[in-house]
């Protein structure tokens, strides 16, 4: 059986959970709920402190993410957008971090997903739309 943390040892946990990387509003709640936070106001005030003090930031997560998305996961648009609403962030938030991708790392990460399988037009095309690239601009590329 859990212990039941007071308010101020989960607001502690909270922030140096948030401290160490970005992490939006559902992956917190997740986090308190996994350490024994049962009480819906507690999550209410530890999330609107968090927010207050500049721990989380939706903007800032949503950045991040669509840059790593890109940068690491090759993934496309329609994919992150997906996953970044699936995770609670609001989609005019979803859509400025979007906007800001870098057009060139954005064809990067495509070119090397369909370089996987060259000579395969339909399993590029194939895997392209399952990392999220828009069928239009995989075409523009596959040809």
């Amino acid at each position: 059986m859990q212990k039941e943390l007071s308010k101020d040892l989960l607001w502690q946990k909270a922030s140096a959970y948030c401290a160490k990387s970005e992490h939006c509003g559902q992956e917190v709640r997740t986090k308190l709920w996994q350490w024994g936070c049962r009480e819906d106001s507690w999550f209410d005030e530890i999330l609107t402190r968090l927010a207050e003090e500049k721990y989380t930031d939706e903007h800032r997560y949503a950045r991040a993410y669509v840059h790593d998305k890109v940068a690491y996961q090759g993934w496309g648009r329609v994919k992150i957008r997906m996953m970044l609403i699936a995770k609670g962030v609001k989609e005019s938030v979803v859509d400025e971090a979007l906007r800001e991708i870098d057009p060139s790392d954005y064809r990067r990460a495509l070119l090397k997903a369909i370089d996987k399988y060259k000579g395969d037009r339909e399993r590029q095309i194939r895997l392209a739309l399952q990392r999220g690239f828009g069928y239009d601009e995989i075409k523009e590329v596959v040809g």
